[in-house]
């Protein structure tokens, strides 16, 4: 086993990632009147940011396979510092979201790497309950982020916010650089094409491998769809951006006391059950998204409830889930974790684009029936990792 990375400096590098990827979004309405363009618009700015994070994770995995995990993450936190710059310097809407591509592309290795550098360290429960606790502890960071956001905006303008992310990837990419150790003791000694067709032919084909990483996918995927519509709501229920950032502080608040409710009970109760559990609570919590139309309850807390029950329930499900996809994988926990990740992305871009093609940015209940839908299909992944998870062990 490598020497284990202390747990403050992966909340910070973690931290750093989850700013860039969060603080935006009680700024939207502001940028999308700063810059004279529709709502839907918007949507560029998160894709912007989600396409890179979808692509080059299985990228930075197989990198991290093969040159160690340290190299690549400083690179990807250079980037991100970078394009926070370019963003708090841009003059035009399409600048600014090249500077989003720029955040997504050196955000996109931080949680695979992070995840992959706990599973050189840690077996199977342990990396569970020592992701959960990063992750209770970090969630501080996006928590403080949505309310920062809002209120940076008010204060400053959404410039203010580019500044932030610059700031952070640069003090991320000094810590790493001083106390940062290499965790990958047994780095991959091919790296050509016939070897990494090989490598995810594997992970293709594992079905106890898929079947986790799509429960984390579907409900990552939602989270992120959520971020790009839920803003516009509020700011029809007459919210201004700082109140928007404080009722979005209800989900990680949600999300933290869910890792710590994983904490306490992951040697109690099996993983499978768990992440089951999890899914089945996530599908309820986004369905009561639903009630307020249903009610005609047009507050602030028709929307941060159930977000904050949301952040509770898919703690439940996705670390579970990703430690035991990433444990799946045996030697290709780097890919493994790119993989995963890049798929988490990619279905935050899907479920974007396909709110704005039913018309979710002006009318809130079909978005909503966009995050059911990924909601219920993480709910028949956790089934199937369940089942197949049982099948390996019998035989």
């Amino acid at each position: 086993m490598p020497h284990k990375v202390t747990t403050w400096l992966l909340v910070v590098i973690l931290g750093c990632g989850n700013v860039s990827e969060v603080i935006l979004a009680p700024a939207l309405s502001s940028i999308t009147d700063y810059f004279h363009v529709d709502q839907a618009a918007s949507q560029a700015l998160l894709s912007g940011f989600f396409i890179p994070m979808a692509l080059f994770p299985l990228v930075y995995g197989t990198l991290s396979d093969r040159f160690g995990r340290r190299l690549p993450l400083l690179f990807s936190l250079a980037i991100l510092a970078l394009g926070g710059l370019l963003g708090a310097l841009s003059e035009s809407f399409e600048i600014l979201v090249l500077a989003r591509v720029l955040q997504g592309l050196g955000n996109a290795s931080v949680i695979l790497i992070v995840v992959t550098i706990i599973n050189d360290s840690y077996e199977r429960s342990d990396a569970v309950r020592v992701l959960a606790t990063i992750s209770g502890i970090m969630m501080i960071v996006p928590t403080f982020s949505f309310a920062f956001g809002g209120l940076i905006t008010d204060l400053i303008s959404w410039k203010g916010i580019m500044i932030v992310i610059f700031l952070t990837g640069i003090i991320s990419l000094v810590l790493s650089l001083i106390y940062l150790p290499e965790t990958n003791l047994r780095p991959r000694q091919k790296f050509n094409l016939a070897s990494l067709t090989r490598d995810y032919l594997s992970l293709l084909t594992n079905q106890v491998y898929l079947a986790y990483m799509f429960v984390s996918t579907f409900i990552v995927g939602g989270w992120l769809t959520m971020l790009g519509f839920v803003p516009f709501e509020y700011h029809r229920m007459g919210v201004d951006s700082t109140e928007v950032g404080f009722w979005f502080m209800l989900a990680p608040i949600g999300h933290a006391l869910g890792n710590f409710f994983t904490i306490k009970f992951v040697q109690r109760m099996s993983l499978e059950r768990m992440i089951l559990l999890g899914s089945m609570l996530t599908l309820l919590a986004i369905s009561a998204l639903m009630l307020p139309n249903l009610m005609s309850w047009n507050h602030p807390t028709s929307i941060g409830i159930p977000c904050m029950f949301f952040g509770f329930t898919s703690a439940l499900a996705v670390n579970p889930s990703i430690t035991s996809a990433v444990s799946a994988a045996g030697d290709l926990a780097g890919s493994a974790s790119g993989l995963m990740r890049s798929a988490q992305m990619g279905f935050g871009v899907l479920g974007g684009a396909v709110v704005v093609s039913v018309g979710g940015y002006e009318n809130f209940e079909n978005g909503v029936i966009v995050l059911i839908g990924l909601a219920l299909l993480a709910t028949v992944a956790s089934v199937l990792a369940k089942h197949f998870t049982s099948s390996a062990l019998m035989t």
